[in-house]
């Protein structure tokens, strides 16, 4: 396994999405594939509907060719369609990754708006725990235990400095006590888990190793606009933290400290990513005093 620490997705120079269309078309004719619809829900690229030759659908996710994509295709292969969508075929060359199609596909998210979120965290749960196993041998995929950089580098004002050098010190001691490292998702939370039958399935990872409590740690300020808006979100993530260290049998301090520290990194990268930072940074917050 090559650590690396492939760079994220940020806004930046767009001319390769304009040629997305074109890569479809010429991917789908390589591939003997049947182009539909593009999907919405993407932020990244293009993803579309494709039928196989057999008739079976499937879809088509194009986005920047590269080390992101390889990282991608790796985790997913590795999976084998365990808690994760099938990968069916991929050319990160290309930035291209054919995959099975999940049906009803419907996210997670929708069981919290519902009044279901121990639910979701249920499910959330028994998906990490489906995805945890050893890094893939030789490949390229994020150290993700390394993100602390961007939280050391950020001296925006959106950012409380105590929050951020707590966040830092928390970080180094959880990586310093890490085990062995795990396969992570690297983004795991209720947006990119899909219903699959009865079931619950992980979709865009970004590919990374690290502690395996960084995967379900990350989901618990997520969906950040849900909890912003929720009158008790203090007393709804200490309840999450509960459930999760009832169904992975974890340490709660140590879960806490990563859901802290993870909430920092997501408050980072949306102060990079030009997004609303506020909601992560309120969420970090309150974990920070109920965990202190």
């Amino acid at each position: 396994m090559k650590r690396e620490e492939p760079p994220r997705s940020r806004p930046g120079p767009q001319g390769w999405r304009a040629a997305l269309p074109a890569r479809a078309e010429a991917i789908a004719r390589d591939w003997g594939l049947a182009l539909g619809q593009a999907l919405g829900g993407s932020t990244q690229g293009l993803v579309c509907e494709v039928w196989r030759t057999d008739g079976t659908p499937a879809v088509l996710k194009l986005e920047k060719p590269g080390q992101g994509a390889a990282a991608q295709a790796a985790a997913l292969a590795a999976w084998e369609g365990q808690g994760a969508v099938r990968l069916l075929r991929a050319d990160p060359d290309r930035g291209a990754l054919l995959l099975e199609h999940l049906v009803p596909g419907t996210p997670l998210a929708t069981l919290c708006a519902a009044g279901r979120d121990e639910e979701a965290m249920v499910a959330l749960a028994e998906v990490s725990l489906a995805l945890r196993r050893p890094p893939p041998q030789g490949a390229v995929v994020a150290d993700a235990q390394g993100w602390w950089r961007a939280i050391a580098a950020c001296r925006d004002r959106r950012l409380d400095p105590a929050l951020r050098d707590r966040a830092l010190g928390l970080w180094r001691d959880l990586v310093v006590s890490s085990a062995e490292p795990c396969l992570l998702h690297g983004d795991l939370h209720h947006g990119n888990i899909l219903a699959d039958g009865e079931g619950w399935r992980a979709i865009d990872p970004i590919g990374a190793t690290g502690d395996a409590l960084f995967d379900p740690a990350s989901a618990v300020s997520e969906p950040v606009s849900f909890l912003a808006g929720f009158a008790h979100s203090s007393r709804l993530v200490d309840h999450r933290l509960g459930v999760l260290v009832e169904r992975l049998s974890a340490d709660r301090a140590r879960l806490a400290a990563w859901a802290f520290a993870i909430a920092v990194l997501k408050t980072v990268w949306a102060i990079e990513d030009g997004r609303e930072a506020g909601g992560y940074a309120a969420i970090a917050a309150r974990l920070s005093e109920s965990e202190s």
